[in-house]
């Protein structure tokens, strides 16, 4: 087969094609496409389990320039897999030389010898932290962990101290997108990470977005104790300017993670009492960790739509409604979402002790409001109408406003206000008419001022 185009006209054509078996199928057309298609293949990867990437590993190992090639790595739809117990003759001839490569980067002989039993046992993280080394231009990395690793923790560790095999070929310095996950488990918990496992992320040089589920931030160390060297990031030593953590819970504000970012932009944090070691939410604990960020935090999410419980193991828990502060003074805030009782501070009292007009940034355009209840949404509603009244002279970039809350006919509703996570609520309900009744004046204003208004209940968008 003859096309008188040149080979960049044709590069040009196959990256317009998105879907990745589309791609894979071009190499088959001819021997030209196969060699010219087969590195746009390997640009984009999703391995599901063992048997897929011992086939990942074998091709990139034999061809470094498909290595090369790889940009995305996604490992977050993996599926458990049996061991490879029983192999044929020409997969037995692929282990060899696998087996060979987690030779040359392991420290000791008994480091080998035991990556190489775990890889004949299936043991997933051995698997992909085989391949971690050979991504050099890699940009974005989705992976999972299982609930206990050795694997990847090491690799990580030996990546950020410039360790064996990095020592020679630094890896992930091009990486700018990291997602982390845990693999599906029989057990009734899933992982969680510390802190210390995340931390070799900050430090890697073209990091900019990264995001984790169940990030447990543990309290701080006893009086005879000490926080190691290798668990502390230098402030501003990372570049990382977007941090989302769901399903997390921070006693600490997770501090030393939002003081390393030297301009971070934006931050979702999600808490969940849920985890065996969790705190009850402290929101002025994150106050005090993000005020190095008021001159450039653009987009705040504070707990959305988190999981708190009435007891955690630390006892009652009485924090949860404690009031976050004043974002006064985040100059460059336009984008907020926040629990009603952070947002003002009406804990123990019906009106709020600091206005919200002088609790909003100049800058917000959208503000969110969640965990409002009927009997504080005429409270909410008169505090919303004041920032209104000042559109024009101070919140003229208000574009708009969500109210989610507690709005439907529930007879056994907790008075307590805690909920369910989203996830979890369910059924048919509909939000109570005398909740837009209510919310009719702020429906008005909003509309003659040209502010979009929604007024939502988790268990009925479900």
């Amino acid at each position: 087969m003859y096309l008188p185009l040149s080979n960049d006209v044709l590069l040009l054509v196959g990256e317009f094609l998105e879907d990745h078996q589309d791609r894979y199928n071009l190499i088959f057309v001819c021997r030209r496409f196969h060699d010219l298609f087969l590195r746009l293949v390997y640009r984009s990867a999703t391995l599901k389990n063992c048997a897929q990437t011992r086939s990942f590993l074998h091709a990139i190992l034999h061809k470094p320039e498909l290595a090369r090639s790889v940009r995305t790595l996604y490992f977050d739809d993996w599926q458990q897999h049996p061991s490879f117990s029983s192999i044929s003759s020409s997969q037995q001839k692929m282990m060899t030389s696998l087996n060979k490569w987690a030779e040359t980067i392991s420290h000791s002989y008994e480091e080998y010898v035991k990556w190489e039993q775990d890889l004949l046992q299936g043991v997933e993280e051995a698997w992909i932290a085989l391949v971690l080394p050979l991504v050099n231009n890699l940009r974005q990395l989705r992976l999972v962990y299982p609930k206990k690793n050795a694997y990847l923790d090491r690799m990580l560790l030996r990546t950020m101290k410039g360790e064996k095999p990095f020592d020679v070929q630094p890896a992930l310095s091009m990486l700018q997108e990291v997602s982390l996950s845990h693999q599906d488990s029989e057990e009734d918990t899933k992982g969680s990470y510390v802190p210390s496992q995340v931390f070799p992320f900050f430090q890697l040089p073209s990091m900019r977005r990264f995001s984790a589920d169940s990030v447990i931030e543990c309290g701080p160390p006893q009086e005879d104790g000490h926080t190691p060297a290798t668990e502390v990031l230098a402030a501003g030593s990372s570049l990382i300017s977007e941090i989302t953590l769901t399903s997390s819970n921070g006693s600490q504000g997770m501090e030393n993670l939002i003081a390393s970012c030297a301009s971070l932009k934006s931050f979702k944090y999600q808490h969940s009492d849920s985890h065996l070691l969790a705190e009850g939410f402290q929101p002025s604990a994150f106050y005090r960790s993000l005020a190095g960020s008021k001159n450039s935090l653009r987009t705040l999410w504070l707990d959305s739509y988190g999981n708190h419980l009435p007891f955690t193991i630390s006892g009652v828990n009485e924090t949860h409604d404690e009031w976050f502060g004043s974002l006064a003074d985040f100059t460059a805030l336009k984008d907020i979402r926040i629990r009603l009782t952070n947002l003002l501070d009406i804990q123990y009292q019906p009106e709020p002790s600091t206005v919200l007009t002088d609790i909003l940034p100049l800058s917000v355009e959208s503000l969110f409001i969640e965990g409002c209840k009927e009997n504080t949404l005429g409270m909410l509603i008169l505090q919303l109408k004041m920032v209104l009244n000042k559109r024009q002279t101070r919140f003229s970039r208000l574009r708009r406003l969500d109210i989610e809350g507690f709005f439907h006919d529930e007879e056994d509703e907790d008075a307590s206000g805690y909920q369910e996570s989203a996830a979890t609520a369910g059924g048919q309900k509909t939000i109570k008419p005398r909740v837009y009744e209510i919310a009719e004046p702020l429906r008005a204003a909003c509309a003659e001022a040209g502010i979009d208004l929604f007024l939502c209940d988790r268990a009925v968008s479900l």
